[in-house]
């Protein structure tokens, strides 16, 4: 019991002693890829800007992701709490709040199998996970993890809810600090 509670004593004073190092402002690109879900790959814009203190943020972003049918237009923005790790490497996470598009592409895979579906408006809710280094030039780099919620009932002319409303995305950003 006294080791677990050294270890634990240790590891919160490592963190808490290390100067934060998020910058005010980042703007840039993020790539993304949907692992679970049915989204596909896309580029996001991003803004950060740092907010109630030195260890909150909030990101906002603009995506665009595809696949074999569907493009899928989203905007909205992710809290982040960030903490040191090491030196300028941080770690984050927190929750986001959105809304997206979806748009049904008029042919499969290019083979003219057709589809004559509704495109169609919807909120979604979800998390912002992950870990970013800032260089001593004005350059922010991360991996973050983002599973998310789609609020909808897509249905084929079937009747069978064939979009999936639960995803997770993985993505490596580059962003400009001042």
């Amino acid at each position: 019991m006294k080791k677990l509670f050294f270890v634990t004593f240790l590891i919160l004073t490592t963190f808490s002693t290390h100067a934060q190092d998020i910058p005010k402002n980042a703007i840039g690109i993020r790539l993304s890829e949907g692992v679970v879900g049915d989204e596909g790959f896309g580029p996001e814009i991003t803004y950060q800007r740092q907010l109630f203190g030195e260890h909150n943020r909030i990101d906002l972003n603009l995506s665009w992701r595809t696949n074999a049918f569907i493009n899928t237009y989203r905007g909205g923005g992710y809290f982040h709490w960030s903490y040191n790790i090491w030196d300028n490497l941080n770690w984050f996470a927190g929750p986001g709040i959105g809304a997206g598009y979806i748009d049904f592409k008029t042919s499969f895979f290019g083979i003219g199998i057709s589809s004559n579906r509704d495109s169609e408006f919807f909120p979604y809710v979800g998390a912002d996970f992950g870990v970013d280094y800032r260089f001593d030039f004005p350059l922010q780099v991360a991996f973050s993890i983002r599973p998310t919620y789609d609020i909808h009932n897509i249905e084929n002319s079937a009747g069978v809810n064939d979009v999936d409303n639960f995803g997770v995305n993985i993505g490596i950003a580059a962003r400009y600090t001042f």
